[in-house]
């Protein structure tokens, strides 16, 4: 009897990375189960206890060989247990441990001696007696005095615990005095990492201990190890502490430079400007940069470069970036762009939309001899999906830019499949959901997005990772940027369009390969014995609206719950009458009760929403579905639930506050008088306590929102929407939100939001009041001929060529600056 399974998605789901390669689809036989039941004496959970020869003859064989068989077990977890804690690195200790030695074991305890005189303790600790002596040279070892503390610390090689070990050298009375230099150079120095800042001190401070305080003798490796651990630090954490220590451990060394040995390396000036980088302090990273170049003479190398380039990357300052690659590549050989400067550089492109520039950059890598990875393919891929979001950008030729993306996809495959390689998913699967979002292909955004989620909590639930709880499993399985393309392919999803994949074979074979190999139901995953299923329906392809909101609905929910971990219904548990009453009564002012209630907010929010998926972006796309799906109940009520408005916010505290001091001062007067009052108070402080609690889960409004709910007034016709944003906006105009926005930020969002407008006007039919927007606001904005084209065709429907005449003198009037160089233009002609 046999069994042909389909291995579709078996190979897909071999790790949650895994390749292309996985998605052809293979049968495979596997033998079925036979119909003789051979009954098996398990050895399970054995002690050393039962390891006693008591009461076995030495003629017994089936008893020695039961013995036997328990060491064996006994032996075989050991190695696991080991070999969990040491992953990386297999000890001698394991390898040495096999049937042999578990039979000279078993001799021993068959002998004369009995089960008494064994030494106390498990068998795990007699194996790893030795291991301490390895783990730590011996006069380090001796200074700690403690083997189960160091091995507890150091056992484990991908995480061992080095502040432990410092802080424990720190508080031994002789510290590190009288260790062999050579001790420290060849084995302490160049293993210390993940160091806290303050047992970072610990260690200077023994270091210095260690040559006597003379700094002169402070060695290269020590100020490298110094400097590696402090750049690997966080900002967030310890702000600008890190660079004051950074500068005044080049202080010291300027103090002996002179007489010293040792020198600054490259390594430390990457260290500081590493750090500098991740803090994103401009003062910094140019101290660092011009104190190593004219006191040391040491200019940046590659690695260095690469590190300012995603510094200027994320600072936005994309010319410097530009500048740096350029001024890279003319230096000298040892200088040349490598592959992970490319990539940093084809992201400034991905940021920009600039897919003729990244196409360019990819030929100068074949060029050079420099070769592509799967994340500079992927990272093309995204460019070219980004681009064809815009029809300006990609000249009309969206379909085109999408398919060349996809080119680049199938490259990866075929490069990682024909290599025999393992390929990085993650850049893959990203790059992926973007080309099929961007495209509306809903069914494969779905089957990516469900497969990766699954795969990602299946291996977080059953590998190493079961201690944490549910919260924390979710929040690395929930992945907000996927999640995002997901929201934009239900937004941009189209009934009667066919995705792209679906216009070539290669395309077809691969949509198809993976959409099969997805199980909706949970089966397939295992997920039914877990207990964890996403929100979907169990379909593959969506053809109706109401199918879309539904499913989006719940996901957006899903997400921001931490897979259902909190319910966002419930009230917060310390939100009450008294407990606002409480504030008010301790706040001094009515601007110090609002910041107490929005300290009181922000806690509600870190502990119970997941606020990496809930974010603007996210958000917009949220709420751009139910517009594209023409349902205006659905939109109105997704503005209202995750949306709110700094002005109402702002009267919603000043009325609880009011209120409360007219409650605590009706406690002060007549009853007979002020029990109406009182209860007038009470029903609005009520009211007021569910709009702070719905605040747990709702993004302040943006410019970006009001205009979706022009947008939405376009789409649904409404009068009512575009009002109410015109009006909301004008009040948002004046919140610090808006006015600490650059002037050119400023314009550009305005313009945004009065070309809307017109359009909007014109789609009503209400050509005078859109005419009057473009009329009383040209000396702001810069009108061109795509903003106003609705208004303009309407004009000419209409015949009113005096209107559409004026409409393009607007448009078609030019700057000052354009005036007179046409005016020298015709003098000189």
């Amino acid at each position: 009897m046999i069994r042909v399974v389909n291995r579709d998605s078996c190979r897909f789901s071999r790790k949650f990375y895994g390749g292309f390669s996985g998605f052809i689809r293979t049968a495979v036989i596997i033998p079925g189960k036979s119909s003789v039941n051979r009954r098996k004496r398990k050895i399970k959970r054995v002690s050393l206890d039962e390891l006693s020869p008591e009461g076995i003859s030495g003629l017994d064989s089936k008893a020695l060989q039961f013995k036997l068989k328990q060491l064996q077990e006994l032996t075989r977890n050991l190695r696991e247990q080991i070999k969990k804690s040491d992953w990386k690195n297999k000890d001698d200790t394991i390898r040495s441990i096999d049937n042999e030695d578990s039979k000279t074991v078993f001799n021993e305890l068959t002998s004369s001696r009995k089960a008494d005189s064994l030494p106390s303790g498990n068998l795990s600790s007699i194996i790893m007696a030795t291991e301490p002596k390895r783990l730590m040279p011996g006069g380090l070892r001796e200074r700690i005095n403690d083997d189960q503390f160091v091995m507890g610390c150091l056992i484990d090689r991908s995480h061992r615990d080095w502040n432990g070990i410092v802080s424990r050298l720190h508080s031994c009375e002789l510290k590190l005095k009288d260790i062999p230099m050579t001790e420290l150079k060849t084995w302490l120095l160049p293993r210390v990492k993940r160091l806290s800042y303050e047992n970072i001190e610990k260690l200077d401070q023994m270091l210095l201990e260690r040559v006597n305080g003379d700094s002169i003798k402070y060695t290269t490796p020590m100020y490298e190890c110094i400097f590696q651990n402090l750049a690997s630090l966080k900002p967030a954490q310890y702000g600008d502490i890190v660079t004051k220590k950074m500068r005044k451990m080049l202080e010291r060394y300027d103090n002996s430079r002179e007489v010293a040995e040792c020198q600054m390396t490259q390594f430390i000036l990457n260290a500081c400007i590493s750090y500098s980088s991740k803090l994103q302090s401009f003062e910094d990273m140019n101290f660092f940069l011009a104190k190593f170049k004219n006191d040391y003479g040491i200019t940046p190398n590659k690695e260095n470069y690469t590190t300012i380039i995603q510094f200027y990357t994320k600072m936005g300052l994309k010319k410097q970036a530009w500048d740096a690659f350029d001024t890279m590549k003319f230096l000298s050989k040892t200088h040349e762009p490598d592959v992970v400067t490319y990539n940093s550089v084809l992201h400034l492109c991905n940021v920009d939309r600039d897919y003729a520039r990244a196409i360019d950059l990819y030929q100068e890598m074949i060029d050079r001899n420099v070769e592509p990875t799967a994340q500079t393919l992927s990272i093309l891929a995204k460019t070219l999906a980004r681009a064809s979001a815009d029809p300006v950008t990609s000249e009309n030729k969206a379909e085109s830019l999408r398919l060349m993306g996809w080119k680049y996809i199938h490259e990866i495959d075929d490069k990682y499949r024909t290599n025999h390689k393992e390929m990085p998913f993650y850049y893959t699967l990203e790059a992926m959901m973007a080309m099929a979002a961007y495209d509306g292909d809903l069914g494969l955004t779905r089957a990516l997005y469900y497969k990766y989620t699954t795969q990602k909590y299946n291996q977080l639930k059953t590998k190493g990772l079961g201690k944490l709880n549910e919260r924390k499993i979710w929040q690395y399985a929930l992945d907000p940027q996927l999640f995002n393309y997901l929201l934009l392919a239900y937004s941009k999803y189209d009934n009667g369009a066919l995705p792209l994949l679906m216009g070539y074979e290669k395309g077809i074979k691969l949509r198809r390969n993976i959409m099969n190999s997805v199980d909706y139901y949970g089966r397939q995953d295992g997920l039914n014995e877990i207990g964890a299923r996403l929100p979907m329906l169990p379909i593959m392809e969506m053809t109706e609206p109401w199918q879309i909101l539904s499913e989006s609905r719940a996901l957006w929910q899903f997400n921001l719950e931490y897979g259902g971990v909190y319910d966002l219904r419930k009230d917060p548990s310390d939100l009450s009458e008294e407990a606002l009453k409480e504030l008010c009564s301790k706040a001094k002012s009515l601007e110090d009760f609002r910041i107490n209630l929005i300290q009181m907010i922000a806690r509600w929010k870190t502990n119970t929403v997941n606020y990496s998926a809930f974010n603007p972006i996210s958000l917009n796309s949220f709420l751009t579905i139910p517009i594209k799906m023409k349902d205006k109940k659905e939109f109105l009520l997704r503005l209202n639930n995750f949306c709110f408005q700094q002005h109402e916010f702002d009267s919603v505290v000043k009325q609880i506050y009011d209120n409360s001091l007219a409650i605590q001062a009706s406690d002060q007067a007549s009853q007979d008088n002020t029990e109406t009052q009182v209860a007038l108070n009470q029903s609005n402080l009520s009211h007021a306590l569910s709009y702070i609690a719905s605040m747990r889960h709702k993004l302040s409004t943006n410019c970006a929102t009001y205009e979706l709910m022009l947008k939405a007034a376009i789409a649904f016709g409404d009068v009512e929407i575009s009002i109410k944003a015109w009006k909301d906006r004008g009040k948002f105009r004046k919140t610090a939100a808006f006015t600490s926005l650059s002037n050119e930020e400023k314009t550009r969002r305005d313009s945004d939001f009065a070309a809307l407008m017109v359009s909007f006007f014109a789609k009503q039919g209400m050509f005078t009041d859109a005419l009057a927007i473009v009329m009383t606001s040209q000396r702001y904005i810069n009108w061109t001929f795509s903003m106003v084209k609705a208004l303009y065709t309407g004009l000419l429907k209409i015949e009113d060529m005096r209107s559409a005449e004026i409409l393009l003198e607007i448009v078609n009037k030019k700057s000052p600056i354009a005036k007179i160089e046409e005016q020298i233009m015709e003098l000189e002609f």
